[in-house]
């Protein structure tokens, strides 16, 4: 029976995100009148779709040990190439190629993020920092104020939504969703997933077992900057607009999210779907603050603060976890 419950308990501390979700929904029912809406049950996770995607490429790189500052610069300049590209530089190429092309300045970001890394040995910390500062200002030259029109498969795929009964769904929703499934697939069922996990949890090992350690942390990289282009791509659809300050001050939060979400800054731990819900904290919690008509400048205080408690929360319940599994 005690082998049952320490089972359970385990359980709901491997997914305590999703406890974490559940109370602050009941949360929110309780200080906010007419919260329960479908409409809110549908924005919530259109909301968070975009900064879900950075998470999601946060969350491949700590499952491997490393991080990607980058990502919320990535977010902003792939998109706003991949407009002008269509739209200034080479007006003839057909304009819902700019989503193909903001998704290969993602990879291609990401795979000079994996060279800096891995062929020059600079600390991942150190490396994406500077791409992140070198992006922002390139993406401020590039758009000092914004492209107020985007090809339409940005609209289609970041806005555009379809019926359900009296319901409008953004497509937006099953589109992050179905990446986040795919993406645990691969981390779970197939050997590049396998061994991303493998290296962040060992490296040395993983290289005595003959894994090749430098290509996974080169391609956590690509992934990594393919998740932030694809989710600039879902933002700008949704605004209708490249804005330069997209994203600015983002990584924060994509940083809270993913460890939220139970990915390991120590590599080797976390569950891509945990790391959804890390995203849909953020958003639950925003949206009660936004309801309670919190001042704005105490927003980013309380979300802080919040989120301190719930890690905190969340390592003290590990913590008596671990001790009592070990008696």
């Amino acid at each position: 029976m005690g082998l049952i419950n320490d089972h359970r308990l385990k359980l709901v501390v491997d997914n305590f995100i999703w406890v974490l979700v559940v109370f602050f929904l009941v949360l929110a029912s309780i200080l906010i009148d007419g919260f329960f809406t479908v409409e809110n049950f549908i924005n919530m996770p259109f909301h968070s779709a975009s900064l879900s995607m950075m998470i999601l490429g946060m969350a491949f790189c700590l499952l491997s040990k490393q991080m990607d500052l980058s990502l919320e610069s990535i977010y902003v300049i792939a998109p706003a190439i991949g407009v002008l590209l269509v739209t200034r530089w080479f007006p003839g190429i057909p304009s819902n190629f700019a989503v193909l092309f903001t998704i290969i300045v993602g990879a291609l970001i990401g795979l000079v993020n994996g060279l800096l890394v891995v062929k020059l040995r600079i600390n991942s910390f150190l490396a994406t920092l500077a791409m992140l500062i070198v992006l922002r200002g390139s993406v401020e030259y590039l758009l000092p104020v914004g492209i107020f029109e985007v090809p339409s498969l940005f609209g289609t795929l970041g806005a555009d939504t379809f019926l359900i009964g009296d319901y409008e769904i953004p497509y937006t929703i099953f589109i992050f969703i179905t990446v986040f499934f795919i993406a645990d697939f691969i981390v779970r069922n197939t050997v590049f997933g396998k061994d991303v996990v493998a290296v962040g949890s060992n490296a040395t090992a993983a290289f005595i077992a003959g894994i090749r350690v430098e290509r996974v942390h080169i391609l956590v990289f690509v992934v990594s900057g393919m998740c932030a282009a694809f989710g600039g791509v879902l933002a700008v659809g949704k605004m209708g607009s490249v804005m330069n300050q997209l994203g600015n001050g983002d990584i924060l939060f994509v940083f809270a999210g993913t460890v939220l979400g139970g990915v390991s800054l120590d590599g080797g731990k976390g569950k891509i779907m945990n790391a959804l819900g890390g995203g849909l904290l953020l958003t639950i919690i925003t949206t009660i603050l936004n309801y309670s008509e919190v001042s704005p400048y105490l927003i980013k205080s309380i979300q802080g603060l919040t989120l301190l408690v719930a890690m905190v929360l969340n390592n003290v319940i590990e913590l008596f976890l671990k001790s009592r599994l070990s008696r």
